[in-house]
Formats: C-alpha cells, structure tokens, sequence
C-alpha cells in the first residue's frame, strides 16, 4: 500500500470517508471471492466459466447503464467497433481468463498483491504513452511495488508451487496488468 500511495497520492490529497469504506467494501469482496474460487473451483472449461461470469455481470450492469448513459448510440464508426473488440476480447475475455488461471495457480495469498501491478501499470503507461512526469517519489513506488510483487510471488506460503516455476508464476500477472 505504502508504493501504491507514492504512486498515485498528491501532497494536497485527502482521505473521503466514502472512497475508504469503498476500497474496504472492494477489498472484502475481492478477498471472499478468491477464496472461493479457490475452495470451490467450476469444474467448467476456464474460458466458459470467464464467458458466463462477463455474461451475468453484464446482464446485471445493464439496467443501470441504460439508466444513467441511456441506451446506444445509433451509429458507431470503425473506431468505436474497434475499440469495443479489444475491450471485449482481450481487456475482458483473455484478460480474466489469465485471471481465473492466476488464481487457480497461485496461493491466494500471492494472488491478493496482484491488485499493486494496475496502479502500477497505469502510471507506466501515463509516463510512456502521455508523456507524463515521474516524480522521484513515484519511482521509489514503483520500486516498492515491485519488490511487495516479487516478496509475495517468491515467498514459500502454504500451497504455493516451489520455486522452480518462479517464471510461469510471474509471467501470467504480468501479461494480464498489461492487458487490463
């Protein structure tokens, strides 16, 4: 937490009571539910299980997002399908696919750091495609994002896989950051 606040948070930053008991609520939620998956795995093909579980989240964003962004636009240029088809199959199909794989591979404790690599990668992508600045502060962030990742990944918790697999480990929370 300490390299995700050197990476995103402003000398004139303050704490709302609403976003913390949110990031609490998202937490708890997220925690519960690798648990589960882990305890209970879908005896399903891993690209059915992703496919059914964007199917029923999307079925039950639908009515709230006709209600706050109203319903399609009528006419959609080549951009528009263009970046609707990357978001469908690789921000979202592909993405939780090596999600729900990471998760069925690592302890669930290794999975829980995953969640440092997106601010990470954001303010990656902020510096290299927007030409953003990196501060020093967010550099060390960086550093110690990582060295949390590599702490985790590489620690010998209950359930993880020796150490001989260190490469298939990191390789797929990796890919997916990237991809998300």
């Amino acid at each position: 937490m300490a390299g995700v606040s050197l990476l995103v948070l402003r000398a004139d930053a303050r704490l709302d009571g609403l976003g913390v008991a949110a990031a609490i609520g998202g937490a708890v939620v997220m925690a519960v539910g690798v648990v589960l998956s882990k305890r209970w795995p879908s005896p399903a093909p891993l690209l059915a299980t992703t496919g059914w579980q964007l199917t029923a989240g999307g079925l039950l964003l639908l009515p709230m997002a006709l209600l706050v962004e109203g319903p399609p636009p009528a006419t959609l240029s080549i951009t528009n399908l263009a970046g609707y088809g990357y978001l469908a199959i690789i921000g979202s199909a592909l993405a939780y696919a090596l999600w729900f794989r990471g998760i069925r591979d690592l302890s669930a404790t290794g999975v829980t750091f995953l969640g440092l690599l997106s601010p990470l990668v954001a303010t990656s992508l902020g510096w290299l495609v927007l030409d953003q600045e990196l501060t020093i502060a967010q550099a060390l962030g960086v550093l110690v994002v990582l060295a949390a990742l590599v702490a985790a990944q590489t620690g010998n918790a209950r359930g993880a896989r020796p150490r001989s697999h260190l490469a298939d480990r990191v390789a797929t929370p990796a890919v997916m950051s990237v991809l998300i």
